[in-house]
């Protein structure tokens, strides 16, 4: 069956309206944020035995991924199907955030583990059900001229969420409720008064859906071959999500076995690496999308960013010099910010009429899922071929870094395929290019 690509709305919208999109973006992330930061591991040291504050921190981490997982894709298919004078995107952009804060309240009171759980898994449902619905409504409203510049900044407002989150905790580290309320609290401000000025007509109830049990269900699964653009897209993100979730997952290890750090000064060194990534991610994120704006084609920036961080992976898997630590991290930071100016561009030209929502949301599971895969893949990579050839010891980390290095790499061999979409056509050519996307 022929998928439709989804058309591009196209009248230009003033920059204001994309800033104030990625403002909501940037407070939804940040109240996300703020706990994986900080709060969370803070909150079990309180109410778990010191013995076993790893077990649990990484029990309630991978429950929350696996629920952030589930909501993305499940409510970008509930918006879709949203008929009612509120708009189709806005109800979820406002229910998220109000439920998000009442999840953070739960957390902040919670007395044990079990409860902890609970919070933190509803504040990921909450969250990411807002994102989800931002996202879609940006597919809505962005014209085709204007989305690699509005990815771009979309992309570097996320990264500024992080700004926030450290300030809070730093400002306010012996108060532990006020370090996991203020983001929330924040996060509703914004999107209520927003939200306000937003522009989001409501949708025809005759050209909707209605919503079916069978439908939420499935909302999780595609057809790969139905949309093989889409696909391809969602595989190339998949790929540097995982090689920069091992850069960063494994900073902290690689700067104890490769330089013989010790815990207390590798974490610090840590810290500032993991601020300057996000400083760079920031900085390439709008200079690449106001560039890739202009020129309308993102398979350079595509390509780039790949080899970019393919070279960090590899500069990082035979070297253990503090040098090559800030080279590698320069490259990672700058790969990422690359790739963020133009990847939510390039997926919407691939997403099938009137489910942009459910597409969005699962190509923001291939964000999600490299960090839940690339740390339990770690234990078992590590392993191949014996002891680092580099520094000793029975980890291998150069095969770890030459794993995320071929993932990466290999995301180019699909460049060719997304030729149809990697550039801005003219009318003419916009039909024979959908019609390809769609077969």
């Amino acid at each position: 069956m022929a998928v439709q690509a989804s058309p591009s709305p196209t009248a230009r919208v003033p920059m204001r309206k994309i800033y104030l999109l990625a403002l909501l973006e940037l407070a939804t992330l940040g109240a996300l944020v703020t706990p994986l930061v900080v709060s969370l591991s803070l909150k079990v040291l309180q109410i778990v035995p010191a013995s076993g504050k790893e077990s649990a921190l990484g029990l309630v981490t991978a429950i929350g991924a696996i629920c952030a997982m589930l909501a993305n894709p499940l409510f970008g298919v509930l918006s879709d199907r949203t008929a009612g004078r509120f708009g189709r995107r806005r109800p979820w952009i406002i229910g998220g955030t109000v439920a998000g804060l009442g999840a953070a309240l739960v957390m902040a009171f919670a007395t044990n583990l079990p409860i902890l759980i609970i919070g933190w898994a509803l504040s990921q449902i909450a969250y990411n059900a807002t994102l989800a619905a931002l996202s879609a409504l940006l597919a809505d409203q962005i014209p085709e001229a204007q989305r690699a510049k509005a990815s771009g900044i979309f992309g570097a407002f996320g990264f500024l969420g992080l700004v926030p989150a450290m300030i809070v905790a730093a400002l306010f580290a012996t108060q532990l409720s006020v370090v996991i309320l203020a983001m929330p609290v924040f996060a509703v401000a914004v999107v209520a008064v927003i939200c306000i000025f937003l522009n989001d007509p409501p949708a025809e109830r005759n050209t909707i859906p209605a919503p079916s049990l069978g439908g939420l269900l499935t909302s999780f699964f595609f057809n790969p071959l139905r949309v093989r653009m889409f696909t391809l897209v969602w595989i190339q993100r998949f790929a540097m999500q995982f090689g920069y979730t091992v850069i960063s997952t494994f900073g902290l290890f690689y700067l104890m076995l490769r330089l013989n750090m010790e815990q207390s000064t590798a974490a610090a060194l840590t810290s500032v690496a993991t601020l300057a990534s996000a400083a760079l991610n920031v900085l390439a994120a709008f200079v690449c999308g106001y560039l890739a704006s202009r020129r309308g084609h993102y398979g350079p920036f595509i390509a780039g960013s790949a080899v970019l961080m393919a070279a960090s992976l590899l500069l990082k898997a035979f070297t253990g010099d503090l040098v090559v630590f800030w080279v590698a991290t320069v490259l990672a930071g700058l790969a990422l910010g690359v790739y963020y100016a133009v990847d939510l561009a390039l997926a919407m030209r691939t997403l099938p009429t009137g489910e942009e929502g459910k597409f969005l949301g699962i190509f923001n599971m291939a964000k999600t899922l490299p960090q839940s895969i690339a740390p339990a893949l770690a234990p078992f990579v590590v392993l191949i071929g014996g002891s680092d050839p580099v520094a000793g010891g029975d980890k291998n980390y150069v095969a770890l870094y030459l794993v995320a290095a071929g993932a990466v790499l290999l995301s180019l061999v699909m460049l060719p395929a997304l030729r149809p979409v990697l550039g801005r056509r003219n009318k003419t050519e916009s039909v024979a290019a959908m019609a390809e996307v769609a077969a």
